[in-house]
């Protein structure tokens, strides 16, 4: 069966109209986040927490912008679709005949983002993209791991184990980015586990 793409928006018209053909009424707010959970739980559950719907602006913002373009009517937190709304939604349901929607990747959590945007900064992931891998050195383990040379045994394995715990998010995701964070994580480890192992057992 031909797999599909659909941004986040299309699916939660499609969600909405789904909901408002079989009921024919105004759908609850709620109904519609719970439905989009169900559905498509990679995309809409609550970050950090992917055992639960994400009931913010992922889902609120997108239903009142389908309001000024006139594919929704809203009061009061229910929504119901337009009869340009209904229109667009089986235009979708059409279009999805014998397919199925591709799942979206994962939403990673704050802290894994953070994590990410730190490591992209560091001297030493620059020099391990473009292959100077002889300009990176114990020092910059440091850097990496966010330690320093006085930083505790404990405190040391710790972020060693929080950043492997980062790169097991990361897999989740197709993301060429991350693919190569990951390759510089693997590689850090290697060029200096006696480093590691000296800090995580001294």
């Amino acid at each position: 069966m031909k797999e599909l793409q659909m941004s986040r928006n299309e699916k939660i018209l499609y969600t909405l109209y789904k909901l408002f053909k079989k009921n024919k009424k105004s759908i609850r707010f709620e109904d519609i986040v719970v439905a989009l959970f169900k559905a498509y739980p990679e995309t809409f559950h609550l970050k950090g927490y992917s055992e639960y719907p994400d009931s913010g602006d992922l889902v609120h913002k997108p239903l009142y912008e389908f309001r000024k373009k006139g594919l929704v009517e809203a009061g009061n937190k229910m929504f119901s679709l337009t009869s340009y709304g209904l229109e667009m939604g089986e235009k979708m349901e059409n279009l999805l005949k014998d397919k199925i929607v591709s799942k979206s990747p994962s939403r990673l959590s704050h802290f894994v983002d953070r994590e990410v945007n730190r490591i992209s900064r560091l001297e030493s992931f620059g020099f391990f993209m473009n292959q100077k891998l002889d300009k990176i050195l114990d020092t910059d383990l440091y850097d990496y791991l966010d330690v320093t040379v006085r930083t505790g045994r404990n405190d040391f394995l710790g972020r060693v184990k929080t950043l492997d715990k980062v790169m097991a998010d990361l897999e989740s995701v197709e993301n060429g980015k991350y693919k190569e964070i990951i390759k510089f994580h693997n590689y850090m480890l290697e060029k200096f586990k006696d480093v590691i192992n000296y800090m995580t057992t001294h």
